[in-house]
């Protein structure tokens, strides 16, 4: 009785159990279903598969009608940028401030609109922007915007820039005088009469050959004042002739500028051309002496009269063209017993010499400008013009 109560015990225990093995999961909210797992599908409600993208809702998207404010941009055009490369984040500027913005990527942008706080600016039919934009003072932020043809919106990274209050400008100060033209102590010293000569004195040593030579004034033409002085030499190979005119005495002149126009008609039986001032006082004679020695050195020469002999400056002097009148100006200075060549302007184009020579012993008072013409071993003729003279100190 008792194992046939025991197997009937066992016998409901297996009805139970086997009941159980062959029943499924609840079905229920937020639960996984067997017959979910055979089909495949393990999304969960409310995610989406892996890669995909829920598409943005028709409230704010972009349109075909260019916003008064800036959209946010489709998530489906990542590859594609817009970039505020100026100003940069954080910059102080001034107004007008210059912004350049630019799309990057291979999108074809239709149109691009700049906006600051939020208010239209500036608009291109681009792909870049670059414009002054007129802004007030204080604190603001710029964004960018593209659309492509599609009417896709592309959004820059917000820039925040400070902008200051323009500077008043300064008026700008009163403009240094120029230092007034010194008025030329002696002018036209070329129409005056009393000028001296020499052949043989302006030959090597104060020893050279005789040579025909003259001087004539109140030519007309060429001339630029309307009376020139022509001085004609010629006729001796090496020959020289030297041409001066005496101011008086002017103890008092020590910062001196000779200036003159010349004019040659040939330069092919010319070997140089000299310009000079010498000045007499104090028991001494500084000797102002220059010369283009166009044939010889190619360079500016200046007169060391201790030593009796001529010094190369440096300065290019190339033989200058005829038949066109040149402007010449030399600055000289007298003191500590020196003669100061200081510059020299040939046609516009001045150069600093600063070359300094002793003067020589020698009694008397006295101021001269003086022009001298040197031909080679030719000995042909030639005529030099010269108009304007002056000397200033």
């Amino acid at each position: 009785m008792r194992q046939s109560v025991f197997v009937l015990f066992l016998f409901f225990i297996g009805v139970i159990v086997g009941c159980g093995g062959s029943g499924g999961y609840k079905n229920s909210a937020g639960t996984l279903s067997s017959t979910n797992l055979a089909a495949g599908n393990t999304q969960l409600p409310g995610t989406t598969t892996a890669g995909a993208t829920t598409p943005p809702s028709s409230t704010g998207s972009a349109s075909n009608t260019t916003p008064t404010n800036p959209a946010t941009p489709s998530s489906s055009t990542s590859a594609t940028e817009v970039v505020i490369s100026s100003p940069v984040e954080g910059a102080t500027v001034g107004s007008p401030a210059q912004v350049a913005a630019s799309v990057v990527g291979p999108t074809a942008i239709a149109s691009m609109q700049l906006y600051v706080d939020d208010a239209v600016t500036f608009q291109s039919a681009s792909s870049q922007i670059n414009a002054a934009v007129q802004l007030p003072t204080g604190t603001h932020t710029m964004v960018a915007q593209a659309w492509d043809q599609n009417g896709n919106a592309y959004k820059s990274v917000p820039v925040h820039v400070l902008v200051q209050a323009s500077a008043v400008p300064a008026a700008p100060p009163a403009p240094t005088p120029a230092p007034p033209t010194s008025a030329a102590n002696a002018s036209q010293i070329q129409t005056q009469g009393g000028w001296d000569n020499c052949d043989v004195c302006a030959g090597d040593a104060g020893n050279g050959p005789s040579t025909a030579h003259a001087m004539v004034e109140g030519v007309s033409s060429p001339s630029l004042s309307g009376s020139s002085a022509r001085f004609d030499i010629g006729g001796t190979p090496w020959g020289a002739a030297l041409f001066w005119r005496e101011l008086g005495s002017h103890d008092e002149a020590q910062n001196l500028r000779y200036d003159l126009d010349f004019y040659v008609d040939s330069i092919s039986s010319g070997q140089a051309l000299e310009f000079d001032v010498n000045q007499t006082t104090g028991g001494s004679k500084y000797i102002f002496g220059t010369e283009c020695d166009f044939r010889g050195s190619g360079t500016w020469r200046v007169w060391n009269a201790p030593a009796a002999t001529w010094a190369s400056t440096g300065i290019g002097c190339a033989a200058p063209s005829a038949g066109t009148w040149h402007h010449l100006t030399w600055e000289f200075q007298r003191g500590g017993g020196q003669t100061h060549f200081i510059a020299v302007t040939l046609d516009g184009n001045r150069h600093d010499v600063g070359i300094n020579f002793g003067a020589i012993g020698q009694s008397g008072s006295g101021l001269d400008i003086a022009f001298q013409a040197d031909l080679t071993a030719s000995g042909s003729n030639q005529s030099v013009w010269l108009d304007n003279v002056s000397l200033s100190w």
